[in-house]
Formats: C-alpha cells, structure tokens, sequence
C-alpha cells in the first residue's frame, strides 16, 4: 500500500479552533488510555542516560499528548525527576497553560512558535514526538531527524497508527472511542459534548483524520531508508516496534542517540 499525503482536518488553517482543540484533546486522552507512555518511558530512560540529563523537549505538541502521562511514569515508577517542555510550530496556549496547571514545576510550554527541523540550541535534552511525525512530508521528516543528529540531541518518535489492513481495521472503533472517551477530556466544554453528543460532528472528523493518518504514516522501510544516511560515528538510528497495553496493534518507534562519546562533546 504506497504512502498517501491525504490531506488530515485538523492540518488546515482553517479548521475551527473548538473542533482541533477537542480532537488534540481526544487523542490525548486516548494515548493514555492506549498506554503509549508505557512504550515510551523505557526508551526515554535510555536516551536520559545517554546524555546525562532529565529534560524532556517535546516536539509538535499540539494539545500535550502522552508527555504528562510520561513524565508522572517516569518520576513514579522509573524514579527520575523528569522535566518536560512543551513547543509546538502553533503552540496551543490554552493547551499548555492546562498542562502547566496539571504538573507544576515539572512541565512548561514555550509559548513562541518552535520549528521541530531547527529547534535553538537552548532547548536541550530529550526530543519526543508523539503520533505528529506522519504529519510532516519526508523532507520535514529528514531534517527534523537532521537536525537531532547534527546538534547530537536523542530523537524519539511515536507512532500509534499503522499504513497497513489491521491499521485501517482499527478505524472502526474509532467513534465508539469518541463517545466513549469525551466525558473525560479536560477542560469539558459544552462545545464538544454538543458536537460529540447532539451532531455527531467530532466522531466524523476523527475518524477521517484517523484514515488520513494511517494511509500518511511512513512504514519501517520507509524510516529505515530516511534514516540511513544519517548515521555516523557520533549518532545513530534505529526503528522498533513495541505493542502497547492496549491496543491491537504496535507503535512505531524511530530512535535517535547520539554516541557516548558525541554525547559527552
């Protein structure tokens, strides 16, 4: 099945603000549901202690994602003193000033506008990207991964829809999950339980994004022949794919590390 560019909702800048916040809202509740933190913390431990440092930079944040739920597994079952900064190219500022309600002292959103392909040097640490990569076209996708390596930052991304038959079969539990899932997105808006509830507008719209996302997502080959020929002595690449608690499928994970040696430069 080729990769598809198949335009996503939510992608356009004309989408309503009221719909994309609910649909960033969903997902994030959904990740946590599907347990994708759970995938994540191992490998983020990892990239800490390559380079020695607790900093989490999360990438193309949108509504927050998983990065909350990471950080709080991190800290109560991993016992590290992770700290997440939350940036976006069209940061979410209700988004983030939520998430700095939530966690206190432990997450912060960068409310200017952060291009994942040259992220500033003061942002150091731990690069996470969750369930956005497949948004970016292949060379955004290259030089985000570029620029990970070349500035020797870790690079983890994950990917929990699939381009594949079991992917789009998943789809079909999508509305059920909407209806399911929205009495517990935060903050509750009468807005998206009349959208969810009365005109069964949110429902629609994820699910078609969720079927733009699927036929968007890169597969293993496709990240294994981006990354290639970015490896050197100083950094290195791989792909993995983990299945998460929930979930009848895998995410996929493109791991990025620097060397020990490049890490200590």
């Amino acid at each position: 099945m080729p990769r598809l560019a198949v335009p996503e909702l939510e992608d356009h800048p004309a989408f309503p603000v009221v719909l994309r916040d609910a649909m960033t809202g969903f997902l994030r509740v959904a990740s946590e549901v599907i347990g994708v933190s759970a995938v994540a913390a191992p490998l983020v431990e990892e990239a800490m202690d390559a380079v020695g440092s607790e900093q989490i930079v999360d990438l193309c944040s949108g509504g927050g994602g998983p990065v909350l739920s990471l950080v709080r597994r991190l800290r109560e079952s991993h016992g590290r003193a992770a700290m997440a900064t939350l940036t976006d190219k069209f940061p979410n500022v209700a988004a983030f000033d939520r998430a700095e309600r939530e966690l206190p002292d432990q997450v912060r959103g960068v409310r200017e506008s952060i291009d994942a392909t040259a992220v500033p040097d003061t942002l150091r640490g731990v690069r996470t990207i969750f369930n956005a990569f497949h948004h970016l076209p292949p060379e955004v996708a290259r030089a985000v991964l570029a620029d990970a390596a070349q500035k020797r930052q870790p690079l983890l991304s994950f990917e929990f829809v699939e381009r594949s038959a079991q992917g789009l079969a998943v789809l079909g539990l999508i509305p059920t999950a909407v209806y399911a899932l929205t009495p517990f997105i935060r903050p509750t808006q009468l807005s998206t339980l009349a959208l969810t509830y009365v005109v069964p507008v949110l429902p629609m719209t994820i699910l078609w994004d969720g079927f733009a996302s699927c036929l968007r997502a890169y597969s293993v080959a496709e990240l294994e022949a981006m990354v290639a020929p970015l490896n050197s002595a100083d950094y290195h690449f791989r792909i993995e794919r983990r299945r998460p608690p929930i979930l009848p499928g895998y995410v996929t994970c493109v791991v990025g590390m620097p060397t020990r040696a490049a890490a200590t430069r």
